[in-house]
């Protein structure tokens, strides 16, 4: 039988589903997405998600109206799923939900036109061109890492094992392969499915077994490491209120649950702070050093850094802080740029050396990008302009990830090393350190700190979604991760991808989604503190109101937030992982042959026009 015979017999027995149909089975997929979305207790949703998606797709007879369908579908999905993040900025929740369902259309054409140029089963070709959709979304200065199908499984421990060999996206590509198993046997029955079945089945019993034995293994090569805090403040924020919080309150409390966790014994040897915020000042040496017009901040600043060196040099365990860096510039050392950076104070040294600064930024929420382009221009006016970007430019990001020397215990211990990501920098391996080699070829790493500011989210699901990546962050490296994050979650986790030691509240709850009542009274104190601003120092009655305000405030701020500290063990692991090794090799396969398909549909499109002229 000929090729093009074989191909049309297989175009013949593909089934052919009315528009009714389609759109149901659109609906289908993205209710069942955004049910995961709104809670990971719908995980296994997932396994049968993209099966409505794929047959939308495939059981088509005309592809143009159902990629129209189906990209509507996923940018109400985007739009809905992401909401979390409108806390600070809506519209750029829709111009991500337009830009992530643009690219799952194009990955969805790809899809459609190998199943029906090729007999590739769909538990192939589903998992490439999804996960490649995944790998896109998360590229390029607009990337942000939502709705991966391998998070809402980060508690599996036996299944995500395999991300030390093809990072979180061989996960989704395990969850992936069981839609489209499910599609192939939809659209051919047993008898076409049974090999995809079966090879799917086979596969998830290797995952299971390879789990169960990287498990086992860590028994023997994951070791208890150096005892590290991690303290949480509990500040949800919101634009044009973020400088409601008084800064020297905000001091006493991270000093006072520093204290708790200097307490422990044995001591830390390291206590970690959450990421710059508001409340913190400029700390950088060239800040404190260099004469500023804002003298008032100055002097705030020095008060600040001061009051962190004292306690350094009295605890005797070193600090690490995040704070926004005033530098001058290169190129016009008059002018200044801002980094969202982390500093490390030392007992009786000050200000370590090194300072890490940000280099993956938070898109249209710290930066926003196309800078010097129309696109740039449009983004600022449209998109940026309804957040809070700070300078209206943005920060500006780091240069290089350092390695930092955590100083041994003991004259006769080796010294261990950590990288430090912050934020959304714990959903990028390269921006943790994966990738890091020091000069014998080893991991220049040996355990990570994340430090994170989720108070943009206001104790939503999103402080959720965000720390389950250190999940597999952990086990793509077999690195023990400390994370400290304000308004949480804060903890620790080990190489296996196991989450221990969280901050919680006092009735045990490491996050509580109640949300940020304490707002709309911290907007009205805003408020009456610039309309009164003369009077707080000569009237008692107005300095008493304001400061029944704050507690009532700390009131509802206790009852649905956490804030503490928890001092653990960060374990190590000898183990160094394949995928520390070759990097991102399988999602961009996964791209090249996603690409391919696109190209070809595009050839064969062009070529059936040029037909139809002539």
């Amino acid at each position: 039988m000929t090729a093009s015979l074989k191909r049309k017999q297989h175009e013949i027995t593909t089934a052919s589903y009315s528009w009714s149909a389609i759109c149901g089975l659109s609906a289908l997929y993205a209710g069942l997405y955004l049910a995961v979305f709104i809670s990971y207790r719908w995980a296994p949703l997932l396994l049968i998600a993209l099966t409505p998606f794929a047959l939308a797709l495939c059981g088509a007879k005309k592809g143009l109206p159902a990629l129209g369908i189906v990209g509507v579908a996923s940018a109400l999905l985007w739009f809905f799923g992401n909401l979390f993040f409108a806390t600070y900025n809506w519209v750029a929740v829709l111009a991500l939900a337009i830009l992530h369902a643009g690219i799952i259309v194009g990955c969805g054409a790809s899809l459609r036109w190998w199943y029906r140029a090729t007999r590739l089963p769909l538990a192939l070709l589903l998992p490439v061109t999804f996960v490649a959709g995944e790998f896109l979304r998360l590229l390029g200065p607009l990337g942000v890492p939502t709705g991966l199908l391998a998070l809402s499984f980060h508690e599996r421990l036996w299944m995500i094992q395999i991300a030390d060999l093809g990072g979180i996206y061989l996960v989704s590509f395990a969850i992936g392969s069981v839609n489209g198993a499910l599609a192939d046997f939809v659209l051919g029955g047993w008898r076409r499915a049974r090999f995809s079945i079966v090879g799917v089945a086979a596969g998830w019993i290797a995952i299971a077994c390879y789990g169960a034995f990287r498990l086992h293994e860590s028994q023997q090569t994951m070791q208890p490491g150096p005892v590290i805090g991690v303290v949480q403040s509990d500040i949800p924020m919101t634009g044009g209120i973020e400088h409601g919080f008084d800064s020297h309150l905000f001091l006493q409390d991270m000093l006072a649950l520093s204290d708790g966790s200097a307490a422990s014994r044995p001591a830390p040897q390291l206590i970690v702070w959450p990421e710059a915020m508001p409340a913190v000042p400029p700390l950088n040496r060239e800040w404190l050093q260099a004469p500023s017009p804002d003298a008032a901040l100055l002097v705030a600043s020095q008060e600040f850094e001061r009051a962190l060196r004292d306690w350094t040099t009295r605890a005797g365990i070193p600090l690490l802080v995040g704070t926004e860096a005033v530098v001058p510039q290169r190129d016009n050392p008059k002018a200044a740029e801002l980094h969202n950076s982390a500093i490390r104070l030392d007992p009786g040294l000050g200000q370590n050396t090194q300072r890490q600064d940000k280099q993956r930024l938070f898109p249209l929420g710290e930066t926003i990008p196309f800078r010097g382009t129309f696109i740039h221009t449009l983004l600022e006016r449209s998109v940026a302009s309804h957040g809070s970007v700070p300078f209206g430019t943005g920060f500006t990001p780091g240069e290089e990830r350092h390695v930092f020397e955590l100083p041994a215990p003991a004259v006769s211990s080796t010294p261990l090393h950590y990288t430090i990501s912050m934020c959304i920098e714990l959903c990028y391996a390269e921006s943790v350190g994966t990738f890091l080699q020091n000069a014998r070829g080893g991991k220049a790493a040996d355990f990570f700190v994340n430090m994170s500011n989720d108070g943009i989210f206001q104790r939503n699901r999103a402080q959720v979604w965000h720390a389950a990546m250190s999940s597999f962050r952990a086990v793509e490296a077999r690195a023990g991760i400390a994370r400290s994050s304000n308004t949480g979650i804060s903890g620790f986790v080990k190489p296996t991808g196991e989450m221990y030691g969280e901050v919680v509240n006092a009735r045990g709850q490491s996050w509580t989604g109640l949300g940020a009542p304490e707002l709309p009274r911290i907007a009205a104190l805003v408020k009456f503190r610039r309309e009164h601003a003369t009077e707080l120092a000569t009237d008692p009655a107005v300095a008493a109101h304001v400061t029944s305000e704050i507690a009532a405030i700390e009131e509802l701020r206790r009852a649905a937030g956490v804030s503490g500290q928890s001092t653990q063990r960060v374990y190590v692991d000898s183990r160094r992982t394949l995928y520390s090794r070759v990097g991102d090799v399988f999602p961009w396969a996964f791209v090249i042959f996603t690409s391919a398909g696109l190209l070809a549909l595009f050839g064969q499109t062009a070529r059936r026009v040029l037909r139809r002229r002539k």
